[in-house]
């Protein structure tokens, strides 16, 4: 029961299961407002975009009636400002916290398509979990449905850049991203220039009974990379378990793991800190085991940066004294 609430959860702030490479930027965090050719996306509707299944998604005029399927679509349409045009979200949606207050059509993994049909949308911000019932059922209808499915920062980028131009918010949109790349750019000019051998291993404990992790190519394993750390997981795709004896063997240098805002949102923290055959692991002999808001990490969406800036500041606090100032007195 545990370990499917677990992956519920993760797929609720992620949706990193499986995406095709995102066709709407090629450079990403470089170049979100350029295509491949080197010309510039329109910005005029009808607009088509591709998604991260490969679909053609195509809106005849501004949106103005959004539905959102998933936490982080949510999170990114009250950061452009879209508000109000905002008709429904899932029992999930918790951020911020005026999108609780929005029509619920279903708690993230079960939709209820009736419900959304009702509430008239002409644009649908969708999941991964949902390709293969609820957007094909949208498609049907003749409903536009958009799917992001970020694997790193700079997709996360790129992702928030899309939906800008999508819903007619691109001028906000860029102005989210420009601020995101310079906060990714004072982390980097930092650490891209590190020897392996200036990079400590990272866990990052995603829940602890069992034991889950994060494997190579996922946004997290990529803020390990960007804050100058190494994932202890070098060959596996998704959400990995491990066993004590693995992580003992290996002995991660520092420990990072997700605290969910809920009673007992901690316990992949404290089971870490309070399972006496770790104690020999040098993160929890060093007092190097940290606490995140699993929001800030889990989530694809613009708070990703924030927490890049906590992954700098636990992995490397010697580089980054201001963020270790600004977040210290949450570290703990």
């Amino acid at each position: 029961m545990f370990k499917h609430k677990a992956i519920r959860l993760i797929r609720a702030g992620l949706g990193m299961l499986a995406a095709l490479a995102l066709i709407v930027t090629p450079g990403a965090c470089n170049a979100p407002d350029t295509n491949k050719n080197g010309g510039s996306f329109s910005t005029t509707f009808p607009m088509s975009l591709v998604d991260d299944l490969g679909r053609t998604v195509t809106v005849s005029a501004v949106p103005q009636r959004i539905i959102s399927l998933a936490p982080s679509n949510t999170e990114i349409i009250y950061t452009l400002g879209l508000e109000n045009r905002l008709v429904g979200v899932t029992a999930y949606c918790d951020y911020p916290p005026e999108a609780m207050a929005k029509d619920k059509v279903g708690d993230y993994s079960m939709i209820d398509l009736e419900k959304v049909v009702s509430l008239r949308p002409d644009l649908v911000l969708a999941e991964d979990i949902h390709k293969t019932d609820i957007v094909p059922a949208l498609e049907r209808l003749g409903i536009p449905c958009y799917v992001p499915v970020p694997h790193s920062v700079d997709e996360v980028v790129a992702s928030i850049a899309a939906i800008g131009r999508l819903t007619g918010a691109n001028a906000k949109a860029q102005e989210v991203v420009t601020d995101m790349q310079h906060r990714i750019k004072g982390i980097t000019d930092k650490t891209g220039s590190l020897a392996d051998s200036q990079r400590p291993s990272v866990m990052y404990v995603v829940w602890h009974d069992p034991l889950m992790s994060v494997g190579v190519n996922t946004p997290i394993d990529d803020m390990i990379v960007l804050a100058g750390g190494a994932n202890i997981i070098k060959n596996t795709t998704g959400w990995p378990t491990l066993s004590l004896e693995e992580v003992i063997a290996v002995s991660p240098e520092v420990v990072i793991a997700n605290v969910e805002n809920y009673p007992g949102g901690d316990a992949p923290l404290q089971a870490i800190l309070t399972e006496p055959r770790l104690r020999t692991v040098r993160a929890v002999s060093e007092g190097r085991v940290y606490g995140i808001d699993a929001s800030l990490s889990n989530r694809p969406v613009p708070r990703m940066i924030e927490g890049l800036e906590w992954f700098a500041a636990l992995i490397h606090p010697e580089l980054f004294p201001e963020f270790v100032t600004e977040y210290g007195h949450r570290l703990d």
